[in-house]
């Protein structure tokens, strides 16, 4: 084999062995890139913190505690802080939430990133009915949705404060030519929550600074 054919026969050797070191590189930055965003920040310690996630798992529905979280930060004056978004959507995916377990694990989140008190989000009415025309070319597709918050305090792990929405109502007809979707990714049920995430954050700003107070939240260093 000439000089120019080895030099050549090692760099096809090496190739796929760079490719591999770059492709665990980038995996590595966005490992510490994720743990990092969920790190603590620095922050005006004299303000509660609250972390608010979709929980339990077993009745969320898709976008209902970003929806929550959204309306509070537009609020612009609220009297606590609230855990990033993206922190806890990659906490909340990370976390067994299901059942009796879903207080505990809210509140162990919660003292992670030193909140103050947890919020689970969920939706504990999710109804859907769907009617087929007589020719069944069409259907009829009726949703009843409710939200409800879990107030949650890391201390003692004990669900403090239920607030409920009413329950919102919706309906469409549209061609019985296709397969339903999963009903998170409903549009009816989106339509639905997105009506309902303001009324459950209304109740939760003014409810929220009553529970701060009670619970002695920020005195002598709670």
């Amino acid at each position: 084999m000439s000089e120019p054919e080895a030099v050549e026969a090692v760099r096809g050797r090496s190739t796929p062995r760079r490719s591999r070191a770059a492709a665990s590189l980038l995996a590595a930055v966005y490992v510490a890139l994720a743990l990092a965003a969920c790190a603590p920040s620095a922050r005006d310690v004299s303000r509660p913190l609250v972390a608010v996630m979709n929980a339990p798992a077993q009745s969320t529905v898709r976008g209902a505690a970003e929806r929550v979280q959204d309306v509070l930060v537009a609020d612009g004056d609220l009297p606590f802080d609230l855990v990033s978004a993206f922190t806890m959507r990659f906490l909340e995916s990370h976390t067994d939430l299901f059942h009796s377990r879903a207080a505990p694990s809210a509140a162990r989140i919660a003292r992670d990133q030193g909140a103050d008190l947890a919020v689970m989000v969920g939706a504990p009415v999710l109804e859907r009915q769907v009617t087929p025309s007589r020719d069944e070319a069409s259907r009829r597709i009726d949703v009843a949705v409710a939200l409800e918050a879990q107030v949650v305090d890391p201390q003692t792990e004990a669900i403090v404060q239920t607030l409920r929405t009413r329950t919102h109502q919706g309906s469409r007809v549209e061609a019985n030519d296709s397969p339903l979707p999963e009903p998170s990714d409903d549009p009816t049920v989106q339509a639905l929550i997105a009506e309902a995430a303001p009324e459950l954050a209304r109740s939760l700003a003014a409810e929220l600074p009553f529970l701060f107070r009670e619970l002695l939240i920020g005195v002598d260093g709670r």
